[in-house]
């Protein structure tokens, strides 16, 4: 018997946190992207820098 496994698509997402304001940001992964990196100022509050907290994939339906 032979059986096949549906493939599936994956988008991959990081998510970014404040350091001042804890604001959370969710955008679509980037090459270079690692857990704690720090990154662009703060869309919210301004501060210099967010870090990355997590990198995720969500499943296309």
């Amino acid at each position: 018997m032979i059986f096949s496994k549906k493939k599936e698509i994956i988008n991959p997402y990081t998510l970014e946190e404040c350091n001042s304001c804890h604001a959370i940001t969710k955008r679509k992964f980037k090459d270079g992207d690692y857990v704690f990196k720090g990154t662009d100022k703060c869309g919210s509050c301004g501060a210099d820098k967010m870090m990355v907290t997590k990198i995720f994939g969500e499943v296309i339906k």
